[in-house]
């Protein structure tokens, strides 16, 4: 009986090991997930300094979130970044490192210094660090803080800050294997999720794959140099801007397709000041590091959706007001609503709506939960909610819970004859590799 039992438990962790190994180990071999550190002193103040990088594990191998702090003498400062994967050993540097907190004061727009890369290289010692290597520029068209306007306590402490960014040569070494986690890593992925903006336009559906890209710039004698990269494989090569440059055909996988824009210098008149025009159909869209929020970046992320759908004929229903009142993202190809009246039961009726098909039609709101399933399609799914009466309280009301296994997230519906809501749900869909 024993050996039979031993059998069977050596048999039951062979098959675990195979199911969860290779998740282990492709998260245990990113070689840039992990804490960063670098540390030294300021002779003129007297004061040390530490630099830490946290970086998280990576959304498909190539987006970054992370975590930097900067501290000195009596400043300390947190901001949150995104890096970005260009080519093997090299993450380009997001312009925006949004402060989670700063004191006794503000670096500003002074973090603009670290933009450039950081490069992963290997000491004598076989130790891995990384290398910041900037992209320098005289004017980033950005509001730098003045020392004048800080405080005769702290202005040599901020002067010798802001030299350390811009000027002294950075090198970060490997301190450990904690990767940046928490919230902060998904409102850095999520554009939906975030007052802040980390360089990732908001994501984009598209009705068919084939499209078609080109370049343009400001300043066509500028020498302006930029790249672009398709789910983590180049597609276009460090391209000079005021040369010629035709069209490029594109074609995206099923799914979510990850689009990095690069701005691989600032030009002779910084900063960089390209567009990269893209044309999908009907859809027709602009990167440019000429729009004020992305004036000296490194780099524009475009999240692109495709998944080929059936063409429905919208019913009537369909072509009442409709607002978006939400989004979410999830990892799941199914989901769970939850609906229910949380006032009073009066008699509400409503139909859901998923990418064009009927799911429910004259489904009764009770004051109890009533639960669906949805299988969802990669990509952005359209769940509408259709009011079919006003019940005895107008307006037709209720409320959505939807539930993916690891979370849950709660809607209010609001709808009447002439108003649909709308819930977007963003499968992140991708084969398995």
């Amino acid at each position: 009986m024993r050996t039979a039992f031993l059998k069977i438990s050596k048999l039951l962790i062979c098959i675990l090991a195979v199911l969860f190994h290779p998740i282990n180990v492709k998260a245990q071999d990113d070689k840039f997930a992990g804490t960063w550190e670098m540390k030294g002193i300021f002779p003129e103040q007297n004061e040390k300094y530490t630099i830490a990088l946290q970086i998280s594990f990576p959304e498909r191998g190539q987006l970054y979130p992370a975590k930097l702090t900067i501290s000195s003498g009596t400043f300390l400062g947190v901001y949150t970044l995104l890096l970005v994967k260009k080519g093997r050993n090299k993450l380009a540097i997001g312009r925006n490192k949004i402060p989670e907190s700063e004191s006794p004061f503000s670096l500003g727009a002074w973090t603009v210094f670290l933009n450039g890369t950081f490069t992963l290289e290997t000491t004598s010692k076989r130790n891995r660090v990384l290398v910041l290597n900037r992209i320098v520029s005289k004017r980033y068209g950005l509001r730098m803080p003045e020392l004048n306007n800080f405080d005769d306590s702290v202005r040599g402490t901020a002067m010798q800050i802001r030299n350390l960014m811009r000027d002294e040569p950075l090198q970060l070494n490997r301190k450990d294997a904690m990767a940046f986690t928490g919230t902060g890593v998904s409102k850095i992925l999520n554009p939906s999720s975030s007052d802040a903006y980390f360089g990732i336009m908001d994501s984009i559906e598209l009705s068919t794959n084939l499209g078609h890209l080109n370049f343009s710039d400001n300043n066509k004698i500028d020498n302006d140099t930029v790249s672009v990269t398709l789910n983590g494989t180049e597609l276009i090569a460090p391209t000079d801007l005021s040369k010629r440059n035709p069209l490029q055909e594109v074609l995206l996988d099923t799914g979510m397709n990850i689009l990095v824009f690069f701005a691989d210098n600032y030009g002779r008149v910084s900063p960089n000041t390209g567009k990269l025009n893209l044309n999908f159909g009907t859809n027709k869209f602009v990167l440019s590091f000429a729009n004020k929020e992305d004036i000296s970046a490194t780099f524009i992320v475009a999240k692109l959706y495709y998944y080929p759908r059936p063409n429905n004929i919208l019913s009537p229903e369909l072509l009442r007001n409709t607002t978006v009142i939400d989004s979410l993202h999830t990892s799941s190809g199914e989901v769970k609503l939850a609906i229910w009246d949380d006032a009073v039961e009066d008699g509400d009726s409503i139909s859901l709506n998923v990418n064009g098909s009927w799911l429910v039609k004259g489904f009764s709101v009770k004051k109890r939960p009533q639960f669906l399933s949805v299988k969802l399609l990669p990509g952005v799914n359209n769940i509408i909610f259709v009011a079919d009466n006003l019940g005895a309280i107008p307006p037709n009301t209720s409320i959505l819970e939807i539930i993916d296994g690891r979370q849950r997230k709660s809607f209010s519906i609001n709808t009447d004859l002439k108003k649909n809501n709308l819930v977007k749900i963003f499968y992140d869909y991708h084969p398995l590799e």
